[in-house]
C-alpha cells in the first residue's frame, strides 16, 4: 500500500459520486459559499458604519448568528460526504489496514443513526419554534425556517454517511487501503 498522496496530478477524483450526490454536494457548497459572502460583506458595512460614521448596522449580531448557522449546516453533507472532518485515528493504530473498510462501514452508518436522531429532534424543535412564534429580538426574523433547513441538512448528512457506508462495502472509500489516490 503506498502512501496518500495530495499531489493534484496524481489525484484527479479524490471522491467518486453520482451526479445526484455531485448536484447536492454542489447546492450545499454554493448555499455557505453565498451566505459567507453575505457574512462578510455585512461586517464590512458594520465596521465601517460603527468606527467611521458612527452608526452600526443594526441587527448585525443576530444576523452574524443565523448566518454562522446556515454557512456550517449547509456545508455539513458535503463534509461528511467527502470525509473532510476533523477525525481522530485511534482506531488505526488497533486494526490492520485491512480492516479499515470494516470498521469504515460501521463508522459511517453509526454516524448516519445519530445524525438521523439529531435531524429528527431539530425538526421537533423546530415545529415547537412555529407554535411559540419564536423569533430574533432585534430584527423579528422567525427562527423555525433556519431550524428546519439545520434539519432537512442534518438528514442530508445522513444520507451522506449511509453512502459512504455503501463505497466501503464496496471497497471504493476514501480510507479504502487498495484506492491508490486517497486524499485526506
Amino acid at each position: 500500500m503506498g502512501q496518500p498522496s495530495n499531489d493534484p496530478e496524481t489525484v484527479h477524483n479524490p471522491v467518486p459520486s453520482s451526479d445526484l450526490a455531485n448536484a447536492w454536494l454542489k447546492f450545499g457548497d454554493g448555499a455557505s459559499s453565498l451566505v459567507l459572502f453575505a457574512l462578510m460583506a455585512m461586517t464590512c458595512i458594520d465596521v465601517v458604519g460603527r468606527y467611521f460614521l458612527n452608526s452600526p448596522l443594526d441587527g448585525a449580531t443576530e444576523l452574524t448568528q443565523l448566518m454562522m448557522g446556515l454557512i456550517v449546516f449547509a456545508i455539513l453533507p458535503t463534509v461528511c460526504y467527502r470525509e473532510e472532518h476533523v477525525s481522530v485515528d485511534l482506531l488505526d493504530l488497533l486494526l490492520p489496514d485491512n480492516w479499515t473498510n470494516v470498521r469504515q462501514v460501521i463508522l459511517n452508518l453509526l454516524m448516519a443513526i445519530m445524525m438521523i436522531v439529531v435531524a429528527w429532534r431539530v425538526w421537533i424543535s423546530a415545529n415547537f419554534m412555529v407554535d411559540y412564534g419564536d423569533a430574533t429580538e432585534f430584527l423579528a426574523i422567525p427562527y423555525a425556517p433556519i431550524t428546519y433547513f439545520i434539519a432537512v441538512m442534518s438528514g442530508a448528512a445522513s444520507i451522506a454517511f449511509v453512502l459512504n457506508g455503501l463505497r466501503y462495502v464496496r471497497g471504493k472509500g476514501p480510507m479504502s487501503p487498495d484506492r491508490s489516490t486517497t486524499a485526506i
